[in-house]
């Protein structure tokens, strides 16, 4: 019996030795009797200098009144709320601040002295307070949260956003009130739990993007019926607090109210899809003029022109059947540029017979016109898109193949289009010369490259993304892709 109690001991002094909290026992009397090897980092005394030492010694006014409540309910037997914060003195002068739990030590029933747990949070404790000041003077909404997802910081302007004051906030875990109707995690919660891309995706489906300032960080955008009378637009930050060790502590979520923002662009959407859809009805009535017109009138010149030279009554010298032949081939050579300017303008195919058709039909024209080696891959089931989806495809595609015609001094051109089951996506490739694609897409207004802005246009009238990719000497891809 007697060796396993001295085993117990064994394990408890070593235990107690080897925690990484500080841990001490005093007296009823505030006399230290034993500390362990931490306490030397978090007083910064040696153990021999700690103990013997009263408690009061490390305690000022406040922390002392403290420390004397703490007593007085463990003696009472009452519950006290754990960890509370604590401050001491170091041996320089300054003054820490703990996270503590303390407990009574008895022996044989009796009450003979205090053990205490300590860890460091002065590091901590000033970050929260500079983060404080950052977060509380900022106009921008936002808030922080800690390790154990309870709102540390609620700033003016988020309140202002959300209508929640801070009182009623911070301390909680119930951020998500001011987001959502029913509780989920907040951007914040997925950043402190560290949690996998993937999760990502479950809450916020294509919304969202790591941060290219900020390590660790993701934003995104989002539509939250529950903010006004109405709803709003938020596009949100979330990044990590870290500490000295680089161990995730918290995070803090800064938000912008981008309604307005968002109205425009969809105003700006509406415009730009009314002119688009001006543009189509007007390439098509000049297409069918072209062709019921413009057309029959070259056609019924070519049959007149026929007639004179197979007429064999007329007195017609050979110079003159020559240049009358001349003549011919050029109103035959006139009719099939006009026939094909009609088919550039509004191709009846793309009506007829869908959109591969039509970029198979693009793509053979630039082979035996242009001498451009083109053909158009299809990868998985081709489906049946709504007349205008195939329309701004198409159009994407025939200024992406126009511009390798004109510019690319490419040998080789490739269509790709991928169905799957929510999207499409439709590559344009080519061997050519390649270009030095800009930062941002609105140089290229200023450079002129209209064309390329309007494939911008089109696909966000689908709802997509377009994506340029090129160097120089090693050709261009052109990626778009768009929801079905």
């Amino acid at each position: 019996m007697k060796a396993g109690f001295e085993l117990t001991e064994q394990h408890y002094r070593y235990l107690f030795e080897s925690a990484s909290d500080a841990m001490w026992v005093h007296d009823m009397k505030g006399n230290i009797v034993d500390a362990n090897k931490a306490c030397e980092k978090l007083f910064e005394f040696t153990r021999q200098e700690i103990i013997g030492k009263n408690v009061k010694e490390f305690l000022v006014k406040e922390s002392l009144e403290l420390a004397r409540e703490v007593r007085r309910q463990l003696l009472k037997g009452e519950e006290i709320a754990e960890p509370y914060e604590q401050r001491l003195v170091r041996k320089d002068g300054t003054i820490g601040i703990m996270k503590m739990a303390t407990s009574l030590v008895i022996i044989d029933g009796e009450p003979v002295g205090f053990e205490h747990v300590a860890r460091d949070i002065t590091e901590e404790k000033i970050a929260e307070d500079i983060l404080a000041k950052i977060t509380d003077g900022s106009p921008i909404p936002s808030f922080v949260i800690d390790k154990q997802h309870k709102v540390t910081h609620w700033n003016t302007a988020i309140e202002s956003l959300t209508g929640i004051n801070e009182q009623e906030m911070v301390g909680t875990d119930e951020q998500w009130r001011a987001f959502y109707t029913e509780k989920r995690p907040v951007m914040a919660d997925l950043i402190v739990d560290g949690v996998s891309v993937d999760e990502i995706e479950s809450y916020y489906r294509g919304k969202y993007k790591k941060s290219r300032l900020i390590d660790g960080a993701y934003e995104a955008e989002d539509f939250y019926t529950a903010l006004g009378e109405y709803g709003k637009w938020l596009h949100f930050t979330a990044s990590p607090i870290k500490n000295k060790d680089g161990v995730i502590i918290g995070a803090i979520e800064t938000l912008q109210d981008i309604t307005e923002e968002k109205q425009l662009q969809e105003n700006r959407r509406s415009y730009v899809q009314l002119i688009t859809e001006a543009q189509e009805d007007e390439r098509k009535r000049i297409a069918r003029e072209l062709h019921d017109d413009v057309s029959s009138s070259l056609l019924l010149l070519i049959q007149r022109l026929d007639m004179i030279v197979s007429d064999n009554r007329s007195r017609q010298s050979r110079a003159l059947k020559e240049k009358v032949d001349i003549l011919r081939s050029q109103a035959v050579e006139t009719l099939e540029q006009l026939r094909r300017c009609a088919q550039d303008l509004r191709p009846p195919i793309l009506d007829d017979l869908g959109l591969v058709a039509a970029l198979e039909w693009v793509t053979e024209d630039m082979e035996k016109n242009y001498g451009i080696m083109a053909h158009v891959e299809v990868i998985g089931t081709e489906r049946g898109l709504p007349a205008e989806v195939q329309l701004l495809l198409f159009r994407i595609a025939q200024e992406a193949l126009g511009n390798i015609r004109r510019h690319a001094e490419a040998s080789i051109a490739t269509v790709n289009l991928r169905f799957e089951d929510e999207s499409i996506t439709m590559t344009v490739s080519d061997n050519g010369k390649g270009f030095e694609v800009p930062e941002r897409i609105e140089n290229l207004l200023s450079a002129g490259s209209l064309g390329i802005m309007g494939m911008y246009e089109r696909a966000r009238l689908l709802n997509g993304t377009l994506d340029i990719k090129s160097e120089l000497g090693k050709g261009t891809t052109i990626v778009m892709e768009a929801p079905v």
